[in-house]
């Protein structure tokens, strides 16, 4: 009887700890995910300081370089400093960015605080809270369906955090107050964090010989440049999303900004869906799935000429960019490992945000050069098509069939 007892009061506990790993990583992804809400601040920003659009989106753009630096240094910083002073470093910088840049006097020093110093916390956070998820849970059955819900923040965030963004700056009358605010909430999740999150136990690895040895490898490469190829369409389509369905559909602004809600919906939910649907099918077989859909998907984009089917079109972009944003840490973990997770997600993370980066431009040349964004379309769905060619060639690397054990 006492022995029942004892087993029914660990598992409890156990189960309340998993809550807690999986609350906390939920709550770091969205703060990271006030990266994309800075469209909402530009307005005001240009006003006070007298500044072109050029320059109002600097600090988005260059926390994009900021994040790409973080991903690639974070597995080293924990190797020497351990998780939990990672973690503390993580909310100074996260806090202290955002409390900065509302005390900003120039946008020179807003750029300094919101692009290198957030943008610095940023990307630590996103890496620990999904590189955690994934080592707590990984071998179980829960594994997808955590990883969704844990990368699923980031849409929610943004989807959430817009609007109430607009609106503490009208209610305030000021852009500053909502950074300010913003900045307590960093410290008080951050500093949850840093008490109450560790690492499971772990075999230690020397982080330059993973690095090394990850770079080197031919599934690394191939993986790569599979989640780059595919990422194109999707960063294509959402970074033109405004004026691609105003002009393919007639949309008027409004419109336009309900589908680009839309759009953040269907990311939010379509990743937890995605985790779960890799837990049967293995994430091979997800992925290759997804992108046979999106390839179709992009070869009728230029037939959505409504705004019904345009919204159809977008909508499944955000699960091609759902999947891959997913299932990126399972394939680390799958393959490398969870002593080299840390170190083989960051290095795949940074293909995801070349990805991101490249796809805007391929559709503003585009644009510029033909008068539309069709061209542009074509190419990424072209190199969307590459990508699932490499990946049908690349299953052997990733489990087709997942792994289960228990994780209470």
């Amino acid at each position: 009887m006492f022995e029942d007892i004892g087993k029914s009061m660990v598992k409890v506990m156990n189960l309340v700890r998993y809550v807690m790993i999986v609350t906390l990583c939920f709550l770091m992804i969205v703060i990271t995910s006030l990266k994309h809400v800075w469209s909402v601040f530009i307005p005001s920003v240009e006003k006070e300081f007298l500044v072109s659009r050029s320059v109002s989106v600097l600090p988005f753009s260059l926390l994009n370089i900021a994040n790409i630096a973080g991903f690639l240094s974070t597995s080293y910083i924990k190797e020497i400093l351990g998780i939990k002073r990672l973690l503390a470093i993580t909310g100074v910088l996260m806090s202290a960015g955002l409390l900065l840049a509302a005390l900003s006097p120039n946008i020179i020093f807003l750029i300094i605080s919101y692009a290198f110093i957030y943008g610095l916390g940023n990307s630590f956070a996103y890496v620990i809270a999904v590189s955690l998820g994934v080592k707590w849970f990984s071998g179980t059955k829960r594994a997808g369906i955590i990883t969704g819900i844990i990368v699923s923040a980031y849409s929610l965030g943004m989807l959430i955090l817009s609007p109430l963004t607009t609106y503490l700056i009208q209610y305030f009358s000021s852009w500053r107050v909502p950074l300010l605010i913003y900045s307590i909430c960093a410290a008080s999740v951050m500093t949850a964090s840093a008490i109450l999150l560790s690492e499971p136990p772990s075999e230690s690895i020397s982080t330059s010989k993973g690095f090394t040895e990850i770079i080197k490898s031919k599934e690394y490469l191939l993986i790569a440049s599979v989640l780059f190829l595919t990422t194109l369409f999707d960063g294509l389509i959402v970074s033109n999303l405004v004026p691609l369905v105003k002009e393919v559909a007639g949309a008027d602004p409004m419109t336009a900004s309900i589908i680009m809600s839309i759009y953040s919906v269907v990311a939010v939910i379509s990743r937890v869906v995605v985790g779960a649907i890799s837990e049967y099918l293995g994430i091979a077989r997800t992925l290759i799935t997804i992108y046979v859909i999106e390839l179709i998907n992009a070869l009728l984009f230029k037939f959505y000429t409504t705004i019904p089917l345009v919204t159809i079109g977008v909508s499944m972009s955000a699960i091609l960019f759902s999947a891959n944003v997913t299932l990126t840490p399972l394939i680390a973990s799958s393959i490398w490992g969870r002593n080299r997770l840390e170190a083989a997600y960051s290095l795949l993370l940074t293909a995801l945000v070349c990805g991101v980066l490249v796809g805007p431009l391929i559709g503003g040349i585009s644009r510029d050069l033909t008068g539309n964004y069709y061209p542009g379309i074509y190419v990424a769905t072209l190199l969307l098509l590459i990508g699932l060619v490499i990946l049908i060639k690349t299953m052997k690397y990733i489990p087709v069939k997942p792994s289960y054990g228990s994780v209470l």
